[in-house]
């Protein structure tokens, strides 16, 4: 019976060492990741606390490399700040995003960069919600999006490591010199300085197998249907006027545009309903075959965000 105690009491000193070095941890961890002075984690964190500009833009990278947040200030004598978070994220992460900003404050001008085809369940959709982990007992608006990670995210999250797991080379890079080339930011927004060369630079990356299997996809996921509709009463709520705009994506001369997917349409109703201001770049011919635009086939670059910028900064004016 003794020897049963005592490895009973050994079992549970072992596991109480083990949540004192987790608590411990983690709170060097915490203190690390909220005071790094660049980096994606810090403009989050500068978004959700800070951030008080009339004109918001989110999206996923395609928002932050798109949009010159300096042009749009200086056209429209507006403050303006692009939230935009590179890494793939769906419309589930620009819901949490603006609710938590929405929470604090009201902008004038919300800018969702959206791709009507991309409201679908892709591998690692829900994931890259890993990077709201660090902010899930602060803002309880984030917990329920938090939570559609997974059944058991809920225990996992009682670790005080496990919500800055995917952050700790970021928080190492950011917090010492080893992060030499840290990338311009201009409110926000981060130019890309690559050009397209030519025809043969478009051949297929592994991005290419992304774009298909959204494109394959018939159904859109009934969570970020949810999240959709739900910036948009959060916006009319808040009185926000919203733009939803989908940015331009390299097209040949003469290419013929695909029919919308099923899930695509269902997006697009949603504007309908909701009546949305939708402005459709995508396909716009003032950008076909232009190469030396893109840095690839998704991405325009330093000289064709600004030239985008312009074309969008116009449109708004006809709404002011």
């Amino acid at each position: 019976m003794n020897k049963y105690i005592s490895r009973i009491l050994k079992i549970f000193v072992f596991l109480l060492l083990i949540a004192i070095i987790d608590q411990v941890a983690g709170i060097i961890l915490r203190k690390l990741y909220f005071t790094q002075k660049a980096g994606q984690n810090n403009a989050l964190t500068y978004a959700f606390r800070d951030c008080k500009a009339d004109i918001l833009i989110f999206g996923n990278s395609r928002a932050q490399h798109h949009y010159d947040s300096r042009l749009i200030s200086d056209s429209l004598k507006m403050s303006c700040y692009n939230a935009g978070q590179d890494g793939g994220h769906s419309v589930l992460m620009q819901y949490a995003q603006i609710k938590v900003l929405t929470n604090r404050y009201s902008p004038e001008i919300i800018i969702l960069e959206f791709d009507p085809v991309n409201i679908v369940n892709t591998a690692g959709s829900y994931d890259r919600l890993s990077v709201l982990l660090p902010y899930y007992s602060e803002y309880s608006e984030l917990r329920t999006i938090i939570l559609l990670r997974g059944p058991y995210e809920r225990v996992k999250l009682l670790s005080a490591i496990y919500p800055f797991n995917s952050n700790v080379i970021n928080i190492i890079r950011f917090n010492t010199n080893t992060h030499v080339a840290r990338k311009q930011d201009i409110d926000g927004y981060v130019p890309i300085k690559d050009k397209i060369m030519n025809i043969g630079m478009l051949e297929r990356k592994p991005e290419t197998d992304r774009e298909d299997e959204i494109l394959s996809q018939s159904v859109a996921d009934t969570n970020m249907v949810e999240a959709l509709k739900n910036i948009i009463v959060l916006c009319k709520e808040k009185n926000v006027s919203l733009f939803i705009v989908s940015s331009p994506i390299f097209h040949i001369p003469n290419e013929k545009p695909g029919s919308p997917s099923p899930a695509a349409k269902t997006a697009l109703e949603i504007f309908r309903q909701n009546n949305v201001n939708f402005l459709d770049f995508s396909s716009d011919s003032t950008f076909t075959g232009h190469l030396e635009w893109f840095s690839d086939r998704g991405h325009l670059n330093d000289e064709g965000a600004k030239i985008f910028t312009d074309r969008l900064i116009e449109k708004l004016k006809n709404y002011k």
